[in-house]
Formats: structure tokens, C-alpha cells, sequence
């Protein structure tokens, strides 16, 4: 296949840079499957055991079931394919509010919260990418169903599709999600990685009909050079090096190799310069995550290297037995809350691991890792039913969690003895752009739910996504000066886990500012002790948020104001009250007798206020803590219980080291960190918790 002159321009800068940025990454031989279709995605016997399955299993007969459903409805539904190119779905929302627009009309969207109508550029032409999505994603679900009940309609739907894409691809405009012209440019879509993305599903469908009598002479031809080659052009004219992109565009181009049986596609996604092997080198931390510092990016980036592998797997070529494959399964599970779900770290979602549970049908298939086991249940997906294995009768639990760290990602996790209260320390140094302003910010998980709490992220195309969610003070982290945080690094200083206690310290410093933020955290028991230091050379003012779900009591006398400050997110903040008392202690009512209560010791200025959290219209109250100086100090002992009365005797000595007590355990931070718990003493560094 010939890209276009600009494509190999492109293509050649970029491979020249990468080698000489990153050195040759690993190569692999490249092999075709021969013999019929289909060939990529499904083989005769793996057809024929679902199809037993289905029969034999319940959860098969009801995956089977929903399937010709869905297909069903696809071959009955009229054909509405725009000839026109898609906008972005980041566009697709409420200015008002943040909520998801809902299609009443090509031409009219409406927001389900407040009733308000949009029409016009942008969502006109979101519109059309939602039907683009709909009947090209519909071709791999018309394509399992004909695995399963091989009927002509479904097979026949899928020709019609191809051919009517076929007939006006090359036609559409290359544009992006401003409606011009850059690199990225999608022409069904504002951007490859949509494009790329709706690839691997028509791939997944085709391949499974392909050798269907629906199928004319010449349609393959049409379909081939009207439609698939000239997505993979356009994909191929854009290189995104270390990028979940790139990975998207490998697994896209790939899967057509695969299907079309062209070897130079295919060669181009594995071992091109940026290819799965580069990748697999440079975009896996060591750790097995993506290196992206985001949860959702992980699955996203997991979920496209799956159409790789599995379609290799089919024609010889074992891309899982590349370490950074099995690891990049192994790797998420350390940063599960205790419920089995995700915090919403950097650009992120809360979601729950169960909800991937198909990567690991597949995992298992391939690997036989009994960890695995505890991550199926219910098995309800397409991935199980065609690629996953027959289980075991006994399922063994998810082995129990423990305090952990990782400078790769630059995340330390300091969990209780028995994983029911977990506190996330972030100390990245990720400056990917899905990467907020939130260093050294920590989250809680406490009493069944998050209670220290990260917002996530908005569709990126919302002015509150910017406007709060990537804004400093939306975090649980220090804000300098009421401005956001620069993307600077942040060091690990000391990590340490005894069976009593865990701890962690990190550091950021501004650099040509010289401002310096440091914080240690602790967790002993239900008791976390949580210090806070920072220095300046000018004065300077310093802002500590933290933002709760649940409804905070006990607090002192307040004074409504009007707002806290016009600066970004500050000025999204409602209900501002500033306190007219000293701020020494607040509980947090997290339901019923749970309770977590707070003594404050420090910077004594304070507001309450309400920002947002997990979606707009979820409002979270908030407490921030404020102090001026060259020298500010904010130290919080967090106590989860259950009790309205208890309350530990705390002290805290300020000085160059600050030393907190709380009743046989203390923390000491100052050139070094010290912990003290009963009779035993430790320093806490890089290398552990050393017993003096």
C-alpha cells in the first residue's frame, strides 16, 4: 500500500528520530494465516466450542442470546449512513452543566438535566459520528452473531455496509476536531484514533463473514481498496510515538493486514517505528501500567493491543510472550481500592475492575495465571465466550492487598492490616497530557467508599474540565500563590511498611520559583497522620484543599462570603464560608455511626466551600486551610471510627523537625522521617523502614 507523499515524509522524520532517540526496539518475524476465513479472529474450533458453550453453559446461551438480538435489530434497521464526516464527542455535552447531550434528531441534542436544546456546529456533525460508530461497531457484533447462527442477513448487512463506506470514503474531507486541517486528521471522524478505533471492529466483523456466498465477485476488491486500505492510508499519515494513538493506529492497521493478508501492514504495525514493539518498550512502565498515570488510559491502551494480539496469535505470531503483554494485566490490580474499583487519578473514571473483566478471559486463555480467576465473575461478554477457557470448578479469592509502592509510577498505596482503608500518595512525575496538576495529592478510601476525594475528569471539550477538573485546587494538594501547579517533578523521599504502620514522603520543588512542598503521610491502624510543609523564599501564600464525600459537622463559627477568589477553579467554587474561629478539628458523617474525624494543627486560617466531583452534578464539600510565610506547616490527623465521642489526645511540636503524638505512635519529620510505634523505632528512606 502507497501512502501519501506527505505520510512518507512523516514516516521517515520519525523513524529517524525515534532510533536515535530510542534505539531499535525489538523485531518479529511476520506470519500470515492461510486457508480461509476467517482467519484473524476466530478459528473453526473456537466457533464450534462457543457455540457448545451456549448451549450447555447458561451465561454462554445469554451472551448468545443478547448477540443475535443486537444483530437482529442491525440487519432489520434502515440503513442511515451520513456521507459526511464526524465531529468530536468531547463536543457533545451541556455548557451548562456538564451532562451528556442525548440525539432527539439529527439536528436537535438535548441535555437530559436541564432541558436545553443544541443544534448547529459542532453537534450536528457529532450526530453523524454517533451514526458512524453505530453501524461500524455494528459489523463485529453482526459478526459474532453469524459465528453463532451463520444467518444470510447478518452476513448481507455487513456487505451492505462495506460497500456503502466504500462508495464515499475516499470522498470525505481530512479534518480535525476544529474543522481544519493537521496532523491526526480523521475523515469519518476529526481524528485517526476514532478512525482507528472503528477499524478494528469492522475488521473483527468481516473477517468472521468474510468467505459468506453474500459476498459478489469484485466486492471484496471494492471493499478492500475503496474503504479499508484508503482508513489505513489515512491512519499511517500520522505517527504518535509513545501514545495510546499509535497503539490504536498499530491495532487497526494490523488487524486489516491480518484480514487482508498483507504482510506490509501488518509488518508496519509490529515492527514499524512506532509500532507494538516499540510500545511494548517504551509506553509500559516497568510496572506493567501505561505510562500515562491513568487508569482508564491503561484499559484503552490494553484494549487495542488485544486486537493485535489475539489476530496475530491466529496466523503464529505469539506477541503475548512479550513481557510488557502479561504485565500489563498483572499491573492494575495493585491500585485497586478495597471494593475492587479504581480511583479517578489524572484523567480518569472510578470504575470498577469487574467491568474489565473480559481482558482477563483472555488473559487467562493465554497465560493460565490462577490470579486471574477471581477477576471473571459473571462471565457476560463476547471475549468469553469465544476466547476465554474453560474454568476450573473452584475459584480461588484475590489475593489480599498490601501497603505498596511504585517510583515508576509514582504512587505509594499504604493500606490497613486487613485492606478496608486505603490512602493513594501521588508523587509522579508523569507530565503526559492526561496528567493533572496534582502532586503530592492523596486520596482515602474509607468506611465502604472514597471520602478523600479526586474528581476525575469531564468530556475534555466541556470549559469545566479545564475550568475545575485541571485546575490544582479541584485536588487534594497543596495550590501556591491560588495558581495551578507547573508540570513539575516530584521525588520519593522515603517509603516504608512495617505489620504495624506504612509510610511515605515525596517532595516537589518549583525550581525557578524555589517554592517546596513536602508531605508525609502515615497510616497506622485507622489512623493516618498526614504533615505538610512549605517553604518559600518571598511570601507566599499557600492553600491546602481537601475535598470530602460525605457531610461534614463539628466545624466552627463561619461568615458567608461572597467568593473566595476570581482566580481559575477557585471561581467555580460555591457556598464559600470562611471560618471566624480557628479551625482545630471537623468530623466527616460518612453514614449511620461511621464517622472520620480530623485535628488540625498549623496554618489556622480556613473555608469551607462546595466544588464538584465525579460529574458536575455531584457537589462535594470541601475544607481548605490556608497560610502565608516563607514557612507553612498544615498537619492533619485523620481518625476513622465509629464513635460520635472518641477522640485521641493529640500534640504536635513545630519547629525545624515536626513531631506528632498520638497516644503510643508517633511521626517525625525533619532531615529524615522517623516513626515510633510502642517500643519500636524506625527510620523511613528509599530503602525501607530500617529498624534503629
Amino acid at each position: 500500500m502507497m501512502a501519501t507523499a506527505r505520510a512518507w515524509g512523516w514516516f521517515f522524520a520519525s523513524m529517524v528520530f525515534l532510533m536515535a532517540r530510542w534505539g531499535q526496539a525489538e523485531s518479529l518475524e511476520v506470519h500470515l494465516a492461510e486457508g480461509p476465513h476467517p482467519c484473524a479472529f476466530l478459528t473453526p474450533e473456537e466457533r464450534d466450542l462457543a457455540r457448545q458453550r451456549a448451549i450447555s453453559e447458561e451465561w454462554a446461551g445469554g451472551v448468545r442470546d443478547r448477540l443475535l438480538a443486537e444483530a437482529d435489530g442491525l440487519a432489520a434497521e434502515p440503513l442511515d449512513i451520513p456521507h459526511a464526516g464526524g465531529q468530536w464527542t468531547h463536543w457533545y455535552n451541556c455548557r451548562e452543566d456538564g451532562a451528556d447531550l442525548q440525539p432527539k434528531s439529527p439536528t436537535r441534542h438535548e441535555c437530559p438535566k436541564c432541558g436545553k436544546i443544541y443544534s448547529g456546529y459542532p453537534y450536528d456533525q457529532v450526530y453523524a459520528t454517533l451514526r458512524h460508530c453505530h453501524w461500524l461497531q455494528g459489523i463485529a457484533t453482526l459478526g459474532w452473531a453469524y459465528s453463532l447462527d451463520p444467518k444470510l442477513a447478518y452476513a448481507a448487512r455487513i456487505r451492505e455496509i462495506l460497500l456503502e463506506y466504500a462508495s464515499f470514503y475516499r470522498d470525505l474531507e481530512l479534518h480535525d476536531k476544529y474543522n481544519k486541517k493537521s496532523m491526526g486528521n480523521g475523515r469519518l471522524y476529526s481524528q485517526t484514533l476514532d478512525e482507528a478505533v472503528s477499524l478494528c471492529h469492522v475488521c473483527v466483523g468481516y473477517d468472521l463473514v468474510y468467505d459468506d456466498a453474500c459476498f459478489l465477485p469484485g466486492d471484496h476488491e471494492r471493499i478492500a481498496e475503496g474503504f479499508l486500505r484508503p482508513a489505513c492510508e489515512t491512519i499511517m499519515a500520522a505517527f504518535y510515538h509513545v501514545s495510546n494513538w499509535q497503539s490504536w493506529h498499530n491495532a487497526a492497521v494490523g488487524c486489516a493486514g491480518f484480514v487482508l493478508r498483507d504482510k506490509a501492514l501488518v509488518d508496519w504495525a509490529i515492527n514499524g517505528p512506532c509500532g507494538f514493539c516499540f510500545q511494548m518498550q517504551w509506553s509500559v512502565l516497568p510496572s506493567g501500567m501505561w505510562y500515562e498515570g491513568s487508569p482508564s488510559y491503561h484499559w484503552y491502551a490494553l484494549a487495542a493491543h488485544l486486537y493485535l494480539t489475539e489476530a496475530a496469535a491466529r496466523s503464529g505470531m505469539n506477541l503475548y510472550g512479550l513481557p510488557a503483554v502479561k504485565k500489563m494485566f498483572d499491573g492494575p490490580v495493585r491500585q485497586l481500592f478495597p471494593d475492587l474499583t479504581f480511583p479517578a487519578i489524572n484523567d480518569s473514571d472510578r470504575s470498577s475492575i469487574a467491568g474489565d473483566r473480559a481482558y482477563y478471559d483472555v488473559a487467562y486463555r493465554r497465560y493460565g495465571d490462577p490470579n486471574y480467576l477471581a477477576l471473571l465473575r459473571p462471565r457476560d461478554s463476547a471475549e468469553a465466550l469465544f476466547w476465554g477457557a474453560n474454568l476450573p470448578a473452584e475459584i480461588p479469592a484475590l489475593p489480599r492487598q498490601t501497603s505498596s509502592n511504585c517510583e515508576a509510577e509514582g504512587l505509594a498505596i499504604l493500606r490497613d492490616t486487613d485492606n478496608q482503608t486505603a490512602l493513594f500518595f501521588d508523587y509522579s512525575a508523569n507530565q503526559s497530557g492526561h496528567a493533572h496538576p496534582a502532586k503530592l495529592g492523596i486520596i482515602l478510601y474509607a468506611q465502604g467508599d472514597e471520602r478523600i476525594v479526586d474528581p476525575g475528569r469531564l468530556a475534555y471539550g466541556n470549559p469545566m474540565h479545564a475550568g475545575w477538573y485541571r485546575q490544582t485546587i479541584a485536588h487534594n494538594t497543596v495550590v501556591i500563590n491560588e495558581t495551578s501547579q507547573d508540570q513539575v517533578a516530584a521525588s520519593l523521599k522515603g517509603f516504608g511498611t512495617t505489620p504495624g504502620f506504612s509510610a511515605a514522603r515525596a517532595v516537589f520543588d518549583t525550581a525557578g520559583r524555589n517554592e517546596i512542598v513536602d508531605r508525609t503521610v502515615l497510616l497506622s491502624g485507622k489512623l493516618i497522620v498526614d504533615v505538610v510543609r512549605c517553604r518559600a523564599n518571598t511570601e507566599t501564600l499557600f492553600d491546602l484543599p481537601a475535598h470530602f464525600r460525605g457531610e461534614l459537622y463539628e466545624l466552627p463559627e463561619t461568615e458567608p462570603l461572597e467568593k473566595l477568589s476570581d482566580a481559575p477553579g477557585y471561581c467555580m467554587l460555591k457556598s464559600v464560608e470562611r471560618c471566624t474561629e480557628p479551625l482545630r478539628v471537623f468530623s466527616v458523617n460518612t453514614g449511620g455511626e461511621n464517622r472520620i474525624r480530623a485535628q488540625v494543627f498549623g496554618a489556622s486560617e480556613a473555608f469551607i466551600a462546595v466544588g464538584l466531583g465525579y460529574n458536575a452534578s455531584e457537589e462535594l464539600p470541601m475544607v481548605l486551610r490556608r497560610g502565608r510565610g516563607t514557612d507553612v506547616a498544615f498537619v492533619t490527623v485523620y481518625e476513622i471510627g465509629t464513635s460520635a465521642n472518641s477522640r485521641s489526645e493529640v500534640t504536635v511540636e513545630m519547629g525545624p523537625v515536626i513531631t506528632v503524638r498520638i497516644g503510643e505512635t508517633s511521626l517525625a519529620v525533619g532531615e529524615d522521617t522517623r516513626v515510633t510505634v510502642g517500643t519500636q523505632r524506625f527510620r523511613i528512606g528509599l530503602s525501607g523502614a530500617e529498624k534503629l
